[in-house]
């Protein structure tokens, strides 16, 4: 077990660089990854490790879950649920190609993104590897969906249309220009995004 405590140890000090901080609860990794999109949210990020699927196959998996909205109204929950559909139909058929689904989860009223990752405890370098490019485009992945799960949240679970967002992604040029993705944004949804141009000033 030597290759999965190397790869578990490397897997905290990954997450302590890129989000504020881990906390070890009860062998459950969590971190929060702040500033995402132009909302700038905040997302609570949990890595634990569980068993694999088969007990003969020694691939043990790192079940990453990301909390991107909760304490959502329960009468949003028929129209989230449809408007969370959509968006994985988006990121596993469309241009926008995404590690993981999103899901509605009505006990909790949240929404959350989860990816399983299977890992090889043989080969913890490669692992490491792996795992180092999914975080580096999970950020990337929240940066780009995060704004859209707020806007649902905050329709009451209604799409406000998923292809003008998928526009909106397609026009970004620089992602770091976050004056231009409030202007784009703006354009897209009206004046409902005005009051997010004034607290980006």
């Amino acid at each position: 077990m030597d290759g999965l405590n190397t790869i578990m140890k490397s897997l905290r000090e990954m997450m302590d660089e890129l989000f504020d901080g881990v906390k070890d609860m009860n062998g459950t990794y969590r971190s929060v990854a702040e500033h995402i999109g132009v909302t700038d949210i905040s997302a609570i990020v949990e890595a634990v490790l569980e068993g694999g699927v088969n007990e003969d196959l020694q691939y043990p998996i790192i079940h990453f879950h990301i909390t991107l909205a909760a304490n959502i109204p329960e009468e949003y929950g028929s129209e989230l649920s449809r408007s969370v559909n959509a968006l994985n139909n988006v990121i596993s058929v469309g241009s926008f190609p995404s590690f993981g689904c999103f899901c509605y989860y009505p006990r909790l009223n949240q929404i959350f993104l989860t990816y399983r990752l299977p890992v090889c405890p043989d080969a913890p370098e490669q692992e490491i590897s792996n795992i180092r490019y999914y975080l580096g485009v999970l950020y990337d992945e929240l940066d780009a969906f995060g704004d859209y799960i707020i806007f649902l949240c905050n329709n009451e679970g209604k799409d406000p249309g998923i292809e003008k967002y998928l526009e909106y992604i397609g026009s970004i040029k620089d992602w770091n220009d976050i004056g231009s993705r409030v202007e784009e944004l703006s354009r897209l949804y009206g004046e409902s995004l005005e009051i997010l141009r004034s607290e980006s000033e």
